[in-house]
C-alpha cells in the first residue's frame, strides 16, 4: 500500500536526496567544531557535574 502511495507522488526522489545533504553538512559542521575546538574546552564542561560549588558556564 504504501508503495503505491508513494509512488504518486510527483518528484519524490528529491527527498532523499535534500535529506541526505542536509544530514551531511550538519555532520560535517559537527566534526570541524570537534576538530577545531581546545581540550580544555572539553575538559571544563566534562567537569561540571563533579563540581560542588554553584558556579554556571
Amino acid at each position: 500500500m504504501y508503495k503505491e502511495v508513494l509512488s504518486s507522488i510527483n518528484n519524490i526522489s528529491i527527498y532523499p536526496v535534500f535529506s541526505f545533504t542536509v544530514f551531511f553538512i550538519f555532520f560535517s559542521m559537527i566534526a570541524v567544531w570537534v576538530i577545531r575546538s581546545k581540550k580544555e574546552d572539553f575538559d571544563a564542561v566534562s567537569n561540571i557535574p563533579l563540581n560542588d560549588n554553584n558556579q554556571t558556564y
